[in-house]
């Protein structure tokens, strides 16, 4: 593991040699996190700060990157920001305690609010507009896509009322996206990520359960919600003309396909919800399209699993959001997952990674792992 500056410098020898341990935290939605505890048992004199209270690049607001790696697999799990410290004194017998916390570099985008409307834009736009300086400004390549339902509705004015990380959120979650800083985005690059959960990913090193000591992981729990799916059927009424329109979202048509039975496709279905609704709209096509958001939305994860691997045994650097696979959980939970979040912890002794994985049902699509 290694630990740098905004600038890239290394830290002081003697800060790195008063290293505790790290947790990193990574997700599918901004932002991503991290706390560093550092211990010094430096003899205190009087008015004398032990040194890596003295250490001005963990300050509050400095940046800070932190990189780790099993082998040839080195990766950079995210570059960010300290917003927070917290200092035990040492004492006799008991080293000081120095703990250093905060964000990934989206946090800058919450230091300022705004009170502005978006008229006649699209939503993928609006969010290029928004993130343009900041990417400018840290480095990032925009990775930015564009929504069905915001093709279909320039009518309405978004209104921001806060921060620009919140806008673009609430954007996201309209479409059901997701906004993320990815450091291994657009052609390995840090990119600023906006749009739907990268199910297309190329999978990542797979996790393997072994019965004779062959896998490569601690531990592995799977669930399956049959309550969380939801269809939803709509008579839609055109506000002009008082045509009535029928429209039934029944499946996903988010573009995950991992599970050979999908929750709205199996035997789940009989315990699906069902949100019957009426009303009137002034376009028929993006009510239609936000209908279908809602099924999408209670679909994808109604399989999940949570899990941890001792990072020598896995041979590799997971990243969150990606896709990974399952091997040796049998036919009914082996194939690919879309892996949505990972925490890294990191100490002298040993790296561990815990995970969570996901997708919309049972029963893998490969042949084979």
């Amino acid at each position: 593991m290694s630990l740098a500056t905004g600038a890239g410098s290394p830290l002081p020898q003697a800060v790195m040699e008063a290293f505790v341990s790290a947790n990193v935290s990574q997700g599918e939605q901004a932002p991503h996190t991290f706390q560093i505890e550092f211990s010094d048992d430096y003899s205190l004199s009087a008015y004398q700060d032990i040194p890596v209270v003295q250490a001005e690049a963990l300050g509050i607001g400095e940046r800070l990157t932190i990189k780790a790696g099993v082998g040839a697999d080195q990766r950079t799990l995210i570059d960010g920001v300290i917003t927070q410290v917290s200092y035990i004194p040492p004492t006799d017998g008991a080293a000081g305690r120095y703990t250093v916390s905060g964000e990934d570099i989206s946090y800058f985008m919450t230091v300022v609010d705004y009170a502005r409307t978006y008229p006649f834009s699209l939503d993928a736009l609006i969010v290029t507009a928004i993130l343009a300086p900041y990417c400018a400004t840290f480095s990032l390549l925009p990775d930015i896509h564009e929504t069905v339902a915001g093709l279909l509705d320039i009518f309405t004015t978004p209104v921001q009322s806060g921060n620009d990380r919140d806008i673009v959120m609430q954007l996201a979650s309209a479409h059901n996206f997701i906004f993320t800083i990815r450091q291994d985005g657009l052609a390995g690059a840090p990119s600023a990520y906006w749009g739907p959960r990268p199910y297309g990913d190329p999978p990542q090193k797979p996790i393997v359960l072994g019965y004779a000591g062959g896998g490569n992981t601690a531990s592995l729990q799977f669930s399956f919600d049959g309550t969380s799916s939801q269809r939803t059927w709509s008579l839609l009424e055109n506000k002009e003309t008082e045509i009535m329109v029928p429209f039934a979202a029944v499946t996903s048509l988010s573009g995950i396909d991992f599970a050979a039975r999908p929750a709205l496709t199996s035997s789940a279905v009989k315990t699906a919800k069902n949100l019957l609704c009426r009303q009137g709209a002034n376009n028929i096509p993006l009510a239609m399209a936000k209908a279908q958001s809602q099924t999408d939305a209670s679909t994808d994860a109604v399989v999940t699993g949570h899990g941890k691997v001792d990072a020598l045994a896995y041979g590799g650097v997971m990243t969150a959001p990606g896709v990974i696979s399952v091997a040796g959980a049998g036919t009914s939970y082996d194939g690919r997952y879309y892996l949505s979040e990972v925490t890294h912890t990191l100490s002298r002794e040993r790296y561990e990674q815990s995970f969570q994985i996901s997708r919309e049902g049972i029963g893998s699509t490969l042949g084979a792992v």
